[in-house]
């Protein structure tokens, strides 16, 4: 043997290699392998629970002692075998003298020992040039086979002979594992025993990372059995894929393992089984009788050959018992007729509801009945789902899943048919995956009454939100489409307008921006019925529409109105529509309201459980991350949004999951020093996932993408990016309130030479926020005129610390350091290095309160470049026209003569691009001149 092996490979059907989780193990086989060359023998005996990886273990050992030329013979035992004489060695070793004389009822122990020794004999020949000899499964093995074994151990082979036995503890002759035992304790045996895999081996098995909470989770529910720990791993992957489904049969490879050992049971042992499948996890002698519908004297006998084969196993100090692993009780229910099944459940049903069990445990049995439901099982499963509501609302789900079975004709009872209903409401807005409950939606409008009305209004309203929540947007506007053709006439009734309101919000979904008219009619409606709700509704849905298309000055009027409304109005009132709440802050939100938008996404978010609608958590966490990212709480920000991520993927929202991804990305940049890439992939990643329908998510995306591309210094890109989805360069497809911001981007990443040039971007970005009042555009537009005033640094730098202080009177800390570090570099270039330092000092200060790491980093680099900057500035040299300026004006302007740009210059200088435009500044004013080309004409005078 050459070295050490620690690596097994996989010999299954499918040949693909596996981690080596038993490598410990795997090395005691090949150090016995190693012995066996050296001409040592051993006997060695493998036991597990089944599942733990006996067989391919042993499989392991065959190839590795095959590659090591030794010859190897190796055999499974099965009970089929189990009254043929040493059948085991017959299989491997071919006619054993003598065997014929122990075939008979009688045996005589001469004879007996004659076969034991010519089986040590032909083995002993056999192994000559080392023999590896492998019996899997050996607790299935005649009794002359495992006596010959007991036999070996006392007498050896004097040859170089490895014997490994593998065998289920439980299962295993008590007369061999004693033999084995003391054999062991002798040092003439070794044994191996296969424990549960820990959670690093599991990881390395499924190829995930340890820290994995689904990892562990499986890992804790297969108690570290690999067979199991695989078949927990493909059913999370199934149930990735579609709804869970009750009992589902084992996929394949699983399946077939088990079946051999149930497929052997005798008729009146596989009844008893299938009985003890029927009624769950725990069962004693007198309910497997009952639903079997047999004598307890019968099943007393079936229950003893089940334990014996370890198919059953009883529970510790009870009378009761349960199935070896809960994977063969899955196996046994669903691989017999299900006429037959549900037949059981019935009786099942019928014994738990004489015992008066919980309602939980009956409705197990109802959902596996093909019959018609009873009103009584109804009565059952109602109850059963309110009694899960709080604790497991998808069981919760499940029991109504069933109760829906029921056709609504034949609901006779009209409170069953409410608690119906209002149950159906609650789980549907009460945790869990909306996806995974599509037909409960279904249901739910089943349910709904059948007159116009108040209260049928209020189930289509949220099942069209349930719709568009999902991505089902289409639908959500025909459902609202389709129900207010009830309605005909010039009146709008009252039951119309919480429909009304809905249909408006769904265009929103739907890429269309809602008319004001329409609003403005809503709005008159709801205040001639009085309905304060849904007037919040349409004030909140007129203020988000003109934050996104019109005058932000009227949406600012309309928020405000919106906000009187839904402050006066109680939690209890708000419960009927917590999504008029969350309009109102987003377009508080757009608007730069910060402080205002923060509170109403606080107080939606908190009264959702009370309301029953905990599926738009997503919505307030994000909005609530969306105005901390704004402020001075980035780091607030993102662990908020990263909350509204999760929840968002729990909850199974459509869109919601993209949009944290979005503020993920922005806040990287804030709060990563190095974090650009990072920010760049994450944005990428929400743009990529966005549905091209839906307008308002992708323009937040693509704007996403845009920063991190002008962070990461890819201008051309950001500027592609924002004219794309801005539908040109006068941003029409733009909120008007969020254009001053984007042309204040195109502003920075316009080429000197592009078309439109820097300064129409300018130009665009004063226009845009001319009429606004508001604090935000008007800074982002005071930016944009600053980047271009390269000649009048003096002027530019009141421009940004304009901005600041714009930026300041909305809580903007991070926006108003990141305009004081701009503002300092202008001032420096105005040769006010002292007042530069001093305004850099309270922009690190700022930028340190709102947790933004990065722009600390770059008011600290700038601060330390205007250091170097005033040494070198004592340097001054003395020859020709260029003896006023100093070694890097020189070094600049030399750069500056072979055509490069100021980016490039900051790169080869390792300098920041700034600091390359503020010894332009400096150089043209000592040398009189205005431009490059001026710059680049003295400079080859000179040369």
């Amino acid at each position: 043997m050459k070295g050490e092996r620690t690596v097994i490979r996989d010999s299954d059907s499918g040949g693909n290699s596996r981690p080596a989780v038993r490598s410990g193990e795997a090395q005691r086989l090949w150090s016995a392998l190693d012995e066996l060359g050296r001409g040592r023998g051993r006997i060695i005996e493998v036991v597990g629970e089944p599942g733990m990886g006996k067989t391919h273990l042993l499989s392991c050992l065959a190839d590795e002692a095959a590659r090591s030329s030794f010859t190897v013979a190796s055999s499974r035992c099965t009970e089929f075998e189990r009254n043929l004489p040493c059948q085991v060695f017959v299989q491997l070793l071919g006619t054993i003298p003598g065997l014929s004389s122990v075939r008979g009822e009688t045996r005589r122990e001469a004879t007996r020992f004659r076969v034991y020794d010519a089986v040590r004999t032909m083995l002993r020949d056999r192994a000559q040039q080392g023999l590896v000899l492998i019996l899997d499964d050996f607790h299935w093995a005649d009794t002359t086979s495992q006596e010959t074994v007991e036999y070996l151990l006392r007498i050896p082979v004097d040859a170089p002979l490895l014997l490994v036995v593998s065998q289920r503890t439980r299962q295993a002759s008590t007369r061999l594992r004693s033999a084995l035992a003391h054999a062991i304790d002798f040092g003439n045996a070794e044994r191996i025993e296969l424990a549960p895999l820990t959670v690093a081996q599991s990881a390395e098995l499924l190829g995930q990372p340890v820290s994995s909470s689904t990892l562990r989770s499986l890992h804790a529910a297969s108690g570290g059995n690999p067979a199991r720990l695989e078949l927990a791993f493909a059913d999370k992957w199934h149930e990735s894929q579609q709804p869970p489904a009750v009992d589902q049969p084992l996929p394949e490879r699983f399946a077939a393992v088990l079946a051999g050992e149930i497929d052997a049971l005798a008729p009146n042992f596989l009844a008893v089984a299938r009985a003890a499948a029927v009624i769950g996890s725990r069962f004693t002698l007198d309910a497997i009788a009952e639903v079997a519908g047999i004598r307890r004297d019968e099943v007393c006998p079936a229950v003893s050959e089940l334990i014996r084969r370890d198919l059953l196993r009883p529970i510790s100090r009870t009378a009761a018992f349960t199935f070896r692993y809960p994977e063969l009780r899955r196996q046994i229910h669903t691989t017999f007729d299900p006429c037959a099944r549900a037949a059981l459940h019935r009786r099942a049903l019928a014994m738990l509801a004489r015992q008066g069990a919980p309602a939980t445990e009956q409705a197990v049995h109802i959902e596996q009945s093909l019959s018609a439901l009873t009103e009584q099982d109804l009565r059952t499963l109602i109850l059963a789902a309110r009694e899960e509501l709080q604790s497991s609302p998808h069981q919760a789900a499940r029991w109504l899943h069933v109760a829906l079975r029921v056709p609504v004709s034949q609901l006779r009872d009209e409170n069953e048919q409410r608690d119906l209903l209002g149950l159906l409401t609650l789980v549907l807005g009460t945790g869990g995956k909306l996806g995974d409950k599509s037909d409960l939606v279904l249901g739910l409008r089943r349910l709904a009454p059948a007159d116009p009305g108040p209260a049928r209004s209020r189930v289509i309203a949220f099942c069209s939100l349930l719709q568009g929540y999902l991505g089902h947007r289409a639908a959500a506007q025909a459902l609202l489409n389709q129900e207010l053709e009830s309605f005909p006439g010039p009146d709008v009734p009252a039951a119309a307008v919480p429909l009304l309101v809905q249909r408006e919000v769904t265009k929103i979904f739907n890429e269309q921006m809602p008319e004001l008219e329409q609003v403005q009619l809503i709005l008159r409606a709801a205040r001639k019925h009085g309905d304060r709700i849904n007037e919040a509704g349409a004030l909140a849905l007129r203020a988000l529409t003109q934050a996104l298309t019109a005058d932000p000055e009227d949406a600012r009027i309309s928020a405000e109105e919106c906000a009187s409304v839904v402050d006066a109005l109680t939690d209890e009132v708000l419960c009927d529509h917590p999504e008029y709440v969350a309009m109102l802050g987003w377009a508080e939100g757009f608007l730069g309201f910060r402080t205002e938008a923060a509170g109403h996404f606080k107080r939606g978010a908190s009264i959702l459980p009370r309301c029953g609608r905990t599926f738009l958590k997503p919505i307030f966490l994000n909005g609530i991350a969306f105005c901390y990212v704004q402020s001075n709480r980035v780091s607030e920000a993102r662990a908020m949004a990263a909350k509204a991520k999760q929840a968002a993927l729990e909850e199974g929202g459509a869109d919601l999951p993209i949009l944290a991804l979005a503020l993920e990305s922005w806040m990287l940049l804030l709060t990563e020093i190095r974090g650009e890439r990072r920010a760049l992939l994450t944005a990428e990643q929400a743009v990529n996932t966005v549905d091209a329908g839906n307008r308002p998510l992708s323009v937040l995306t693509t704007i996403s993408l845009a920063i991190a591309a002008r962070v990461e210094g890819d201008h051309r890109r950001a500027t592609a990016l924002l004219l794309t989805v801005g539908g040109g360069p006068d941003l029409r497809d733009i909120p008007p309130v969020m254009r001053p911001a984007l042309y204040e981007m195109l502003t920075a990443t316009a080429g000197d030479n592009s078309s439109p040039s820097p300064a129409e971007w300018a130009w665009l970005a004063a226009s845009s926020a001319r009429d606004v009042t508001l604090p935000m555009p008007r800074a982002f537009a005071l930016m944009a005129r600053a980047h271009v005033l390269h000649e009048s640094p003096a002027v530019a730098a009141d421009l940004y610390q304009e901005a600041s202080c714009l930026f300041s009177s909305i809580g903007a800390n991070w926006a108003q350091a990141w305009a004081m570090t701009y503002a300092a570099s202008r001032i420096a270039a105005d040769g006010r290095t002292p007042e530069a330092m001093t305004v850099l000092g309270y922009a690190e200060e700022l930028a340190l309160r709102a947790g933004a790491s990065r722009l600390f980093e770059n008011a600290r680099q700038l601060r330390r470049e205007l250091a170097a900057f005033d040494e070198e500035d004592e340097k001054e040299e003395s020859e020709g026209v260029l003896s006023m300026l100093t070694v890097r004006e020189r070094e600049v302007a030399g750069i500056v003569g072979t055509g490069k740009k100021t980016r490039e210059i900051a790169q080869e200088l390792s300098v920041s691009p700034r600091t390359v435009d503020a010894h332009l500044t400096r150089i043209y004013r000592k040398l009189n001149i205005s431009s490059r080309a001026a710059l680049a004409r003295l400079m080859a005078q000179a040369s």
